[in-house]
């Protein structure tokens, strides 16, 4: 009887410790599945960072004197020309900020505190800007009070080629066909034209 014991004891030793060679055979393979896992996530985190630079506000359009001139992509957007039915212009602000002296020399770039907003409307039907206002800010946010010569219809100006205003109009045509509700085409739109438009792209 008691060698039935000894022989049971020896045999469970046995198998206990061939359980435990297996699972530290097994753990190389888990730990390069789990690396391999890791591999395979890291393009999808690109892609979402590239996503996002993708959708920055500002976009640099110019360098002149000292200033760079953005394009503010988010505000940007077709109205109503004023006092009149049947056409559409754009609504555009671009930020004029000055650079630093050692900017760019690391390989990065800050913006100074102060910083000027400059009101646009571009009237893409006759290929003519008009400058709205200007806005200085110094220093964190600005003031939701902008004061300016307002819209005059004696006020639109033609394009000089090469200009800060040709380039100016360029980009903001350029860049208000990737909003969603605009287009090159809204500029010779009548209003019905155009809400039959916003509401085909809603639908």
């Amino acid at each position: 009887m008691k060698r039935f014991l000894t022989l049971c004891v020896a045999a469970s030793c046995l198998l206990t410790q061939t359980v435990v060679q297996a699972d530290a055979s097994q753990s190389p393979e888990m730990q390069t599945v789990s690396e391999s896992t890791a591999v395979q996530k890291a393009p999808d985190t690109q892609k979402k960072k590239k996503g996002n630079l993708s959708r920055e506000r500002y976009a640099q359009i110019l360098t002149d004197n000292g200033y760079r001139y953005d394009l503010d992509t988010r505000n940007l957007r077709w109205i109503p020309l004023p006092h009149s039915g049947d056409e559409y212009i754009i609504d555009v602000w671009v930020k004029l900020t000055q650079e630093s002296p050692d900017s760019g020399s690391d390989g990065t770039y800050t913006y100074p505190a102060k910083y000027y907003l400059a009101h646009y409307y571009v009237r893409p039907k006759t290929r003519q800007i008009q400058f709205i206002s200007e806005l200085e800010v110094t220093g964190g946010r600005p003031d939701n009070t902008v004061k300016g010569r307002g819209y005059q219809a004696q006020n639109w100006e033609d394009l000089t080629p090469d200009s800060i205003e040709d380039v100016i109009y360029e980009s903001a045509v350029a860049h208000v066909g990737k909003n969603k509700l605009g287009g090159s085409s809204h500029g010779n739109m009548s209003i019905r034209d155009a809400v039959e438009e916003y509401l085909r792209i809603a639908l």
